[in-house]
């Protein structure tokens, strides 16, 4: 059987061979390569259809470029709007004042308080105290509503995730959210809520939030 001199493509430059010696004495790299894979490659190469082609082996020939899967976004990196659904807090864990974990049914509103929070460009770092101030006024509840106080008896019920009365709700509403369909809806509730505090109290408000002093507001 005739034999051809395998070089490497390097080599064959470094000899100074001419271009037509190197095309009629060097096979091409893909051959050279090829030739040196495993038989059991070899065999996959020549006879695999490419659902068969083992793609690992395909690319160590530089025949393709593996392809990265998409990455899914994170529950944070999900749009926060009127439409959103509680979810899981993916974050550090979060504790009230007292070191004691908040439960899930207030830590699921999170990523919701942390959108509305940048929205209002309120430092993270009053998260916990905001959660905090969520279970003491409905529990996570997003459907609470509080019909036995003075708000209630003059026929403005506080409602939702942070009890907003309706007066309160529409003057310090998301533009285009002031219908009242939105009062408890999580996100447009957080919104008008956080929007009220910061601008009836100021940020100081949050922070004795979060040192505990959840108080009515």
């Amino acid at each position: 059987m005739k034999s051809h001199l395998r070089l490497p493509i390097a080599t064959v430059i470094a000899l100074g061979v001419g271009a037509g010696a190197a095309i009629s004495t060097v096979p091409s790299l893909a051959e050279t390569t090829y030739a040196a894979e495993p038989a059991s490659t070899q065999a996959t190469l020549i006879a695999g259809t490419p659902a068969q082609v083992d793609p690992t082996a395909v690319a160590s020939l530089g025949l393709v470029t593996p392809v990265a899967p998409t990455p899914v976004p994170t529950a944070a990196e999900v749009p926060i709007n009127e439409d959103s659904q509680p979810s899981k807090w993916e974050g550090k864990t979060l504790r009230g004042s007292d070191g004691s974990k908040l439960p899930s049914q207030v830590t699921r509103w999170a990523n919701i308080v942390v959108a509305v929070m940048d929205e209002h460009k309120i430092p993270r770092k009053y998260l916990p105290g905001i959660l905090a101030q969520i279970k003491q006024e409905s529990n996570g509840n997003p459907k609470s509503v509080n019909n036995y106080d003075s708000n209630a008896a003059a026929g403005t019920p506080s409602m939702g995730l942070l009890q907003v009365i309706a007066p309160t709700y529409q003057t310090h509403a998301k533009p285009g959210f002031k219908n009242l369909r939105y009062q408890a809806v999580p996100y447009t509730n957080i919104w008008s809520a956080l929007r009220y505090v910061k601008k009836s109290y100021g940020t100081n408000k949050f922070s004795s939030w979060n040192q505990g002093a959840n108080y009515a507001y």
